[in-house]
């Protein structure tokens, strides 16, 4: 049994991460050096995020929210937001992410007995 939080934590958290570090490097140019210190995480991090890009939570990943999330983020980056801004920006589109049940995509994934559809936990 997996509670939401744990889905968050172990799936949706670092499949942002990952969009958001694949459109930084493969889209605006940034080598990982950059990314680690706008993300305020470490280069090998930033490299394991890219080889996740390719496989893990593909259906996640190419949620149209999950999307917007990231671009949101890395639009934040871009134009120089602080960290405690692109901080704030993650943990709403997690928020976001939660409340539009791609987060119930993933836990519908790990756990395919349970029926999303009846499932508000997180309402």
């Amino acid at each position: 049994m997996l509670l939401p939080s744990e889905i968050e934590a172990k799936v949706m958290l670092p499949v942002l991460r990952a969009a958001v570090v694949t459109l930084l490097v493969r889209e605006y140019g940034f080598q990982q050096r950059q990314v680690a210190k706008a993300l305020g995480i470490t280069q090998p991090a930033v490299s394991n995020y890219l080889r996740m890009a390719r496989g893990k939570m593909r259906e996640i990943w190419g949620n149209t929210a999950m999307k917007e999330v990231a671009e949101g983020i890395v639009m934040a980056i871009l134009n120089g937001k602080d960290e405690m801004e692109v901080r704030e920006l993650f943990q709403k589109g997690l928020e976001r992410l939660r409340k539009e049940r791609v987060l119930c995509q993933a836990h519908k994934t790990l756990e395919p007995i349970l029926d999303v559809d009846s499932c508000h936990i997180c309402d």
